[in-house]
C-alpha cells in the first residue's frame, strides 16, 4: 500500500460471482470492470489479493478503494459478491451484500507477502 494510503478502506473483487468458480477470462473482465468503476467515482485503487488461511491457499485479486461502506457494498451488490472486506484503523470486518450485516473479524488487518 502506499505510505500515505487512508486508515479507512474498502477490499472489493469481482471474481467468481456468487461464489461460483468462473472462467480466467470472465474473471479478469469483471475485474477490470471493477477496476474502472473505482477510477470513474474519482477513487484511487490499488491492487490487493486476499486469501483465507483456513481454505488452503484460495485467493483473489481485488482492489482496495478509499471508499465509504455504503459504496463498497453497492459495488459488491453490482458484481455479484457475497461480501466485501472493509478495514477502519486497521481493523478488519465482513460486510455481507445481501443484507449489509457487517461482523467485526476481531483481527487486525495486516499486509502479507511482498
Amino acid at each position: 500500500m502506499p505510505a500515505d494510503w487512508p486508515a479507512d478502506f474498502a477490499i472489493i473483487t469481482a471474481w467468481n460471482p456468487w461464489g461460483r468458480l468462473v472462467e480466467p477470462e470472465e474473471n479478469r473482465r469483471a475485474d477490470e470492470a471493477l477496476r474502472l468503476t473505482i477510477l470513474e467515482a474519482g477513487a484511487a485503487p490499488h491492487r490487493i489479493t486476499g486469501g483465507e488461511p483456513l481454505a488452503a491457499g484460495h485467493q483473489e485479486p481485488g482492489w482496495a478503494a478509499p471508499v465509504s461502506p455504503d459504496q463498497a457494498l453497492a459495488w459488491g451488490r453490482a458484481f455479484r459478491q457475497d461480501a466485501v472486506f472493509l478495514v477502519r484503523a486497521g481493523r478488519l470486518s465482513l460486510l455481507l451484500c445481501a443484507d449489509g450485516a457487517e461482523i467485526d473479524l476481531g483481527r487486525p488487518f495486516a499486509l502479507v507477502g511482498p
